[in-house]
């Protein structure tokens, strides 16, 4: 029969337990309660639980739901913080416990990781499956999140994250000047990993679940006109000149357009072939896009110096330069612009780390390519098979149609006067 006492040596404030383990051995172990009444449900959940494994009923699901209760109970006695010091205390050993008669009476261990283990295997899993571009993105979500909670909550289990945890979090990615849109995407990213554990059984519930998104006013690039795009190329520097017709003439990406080597251009049957870097690995990494080479960016790439080694890139001084930052290309495009005489609306203000949007920018070539093609009525199939678009709605938002091919479109209406 299992029964709680104090410590007889008066050295710890906790209430005891004593019960028999599932191969008879009689033990004594602290419950890390000072609550009497809690102090006994534990008890008897210890008792209950090793009774089931003696009787060989027990599973580590069944384990981890036992000692999931008693945390449970443990936390539902207040909400200050000596409280909550004190129901993670009772977390951790109602895990060690139970987690001892499981070991006892299968050999197996009831795994406990905690956040920032778990966040660490999630990563992990995500590198083999998502493009090295969204695997910085989500580290870079995980490590915020992990500096925010603090020390002692990423070394906790996962269940020492509340809701309020996540919505301070979201709250303060705004704060910190991070649009409306971005902070959505940090919690997206917080579900997925919580999500994850729930599935596994680590947690009951997600806890970024419950914390709602904030309304967004999604900030939308423009394309380049035709003449802008002229005016580009007339005041670009030598390897900006490259820059900019790889991506009028590719709609590839400017992390993409550096990475252009001379393996990637084929003369003899006038073809481009590259794997884009968002979608390089899982199931697209074997596929590469294959854009015809006009006549235009021909005559420019066979005015560029001849190189016998197929790995050197296009733009070889651009090439170790990094894209973002405050000195990275996106920032010297800008200046590129300028010189060319192009101004770009900006969106709203930020503060802190947040960087303020432009209408156009060097993926704005990339809205251009598409644009023209749909202006030119190419069907949308092929735009986007050429672009490498797999939806028709991310594929509307790089489609910027001119008047004339509305009002073409316009005019098949049939009259009724």
């Amino acid at each position: 029969m299992a029964s709680i006492h104090k410590d007889p040596r008066n050295k710890s404030p906790f209430w005891y337990c004593a019960f028999t383990m599932p191969d008879g051995a009689r033990v004594f172990k602290s419950t890390k309660e000072k609550d009497k009444s809690r102090a006994m449900s534990f008890c008897l959940a210890l008792e209950e639980t090793s009774k089931k494994a003696h009787a060989g009923d027990l599973t580590p699901a069944g384990a981890k739901e036992a000692a999931e209760a008693v945390s449970k109970r443990a936390k539902g006695g207040g909400a200050t913080p000596n409280h909550a010091k004190g129901s993670r205390r009772v977390e951790s050993q109602a895990n060690k416990l139970f987690g001892e008669i499981l070991e006892v009476a299968t050999g197996e261990t009831l795994i406990t990781p905690s956040l920032r283990q778990f966040c660490g295997e999630w990563l992990a899993s995500k590198g083999t499956r998502k493009a090295n571009a969204t695997w910085v993105r989500y580290k870079n979500v995980v490590d915020q999140f992990l500096a925010f909670v603090g020390t002692r909550k990423a070394a906790a289990t996962l269940t020492a994250i509340a809701p309020r945890d996540v919505r301070a979090f979201h709250d303060s990615q705004v704060t910190q000047g991070k649009s409306e849109t971005t902070a959505n995407l940090f919690l997206k990213v917080l579900r997925g990993i919580f999500n994850d554990a729930r599935r596994q059984g680590m947690i009951a519930s997600n806890p970024a679940e419950a914390v709602e998104t904030l309304d967004a006013q999604q900030e939308s690039r423009d394309a380049f006109t035709v003449e802008q795009i002229r005016e580009l190329v007339k005041a670009a520097p030598a390897e900006w000149k490259t820059m900019v017709l790889l991506g009028y003439h590719t709609g590839a990406r400017l992390s993409d357009c550096v990475n252009m080597a001379w393996s990637n251009v084929d003369l003899e049957k006038k073809v481009l072939s590259f794997s884009p870097r968002k979608t390089s690995r899982g199931k697209a990494r074997s596929e590469q896009l294959k854009v015809p080479i006009m006549a235009g960016l021909e005559e420019h790439l066979l005015s560029l110096p001849t190189c016998d080694d197929p790995t050197a890139k296009l733009c070889p001084t651009l090439s170790r330069t990094r894209v973002g930052g405050k000195s990275g290309l996106s920032s010297r495009f800008t200046r590129v612009m300028k010189k060319a005489g192009i101004t770009s609306e900006v969106g709203a203000t930020k503060i802190g780390k947040g960087r303020q949007f432009r209408t156009l920018g060097f993926h704005s070539l990339r809205h251009s390519f598409v644009s023209e093609l749909a202006n030119a009525d190419v069907p949308a199939e092929v735009r986007k098979q050429i672009s490498g678009h797999n939806s028709d709605n991310m594929h509307a938002r790089y489609t910027h149609l001119d008047d004339e091919t509305q009002r073409r479109a316009m005019e098949k209406m049939p009259p009724v006067i």
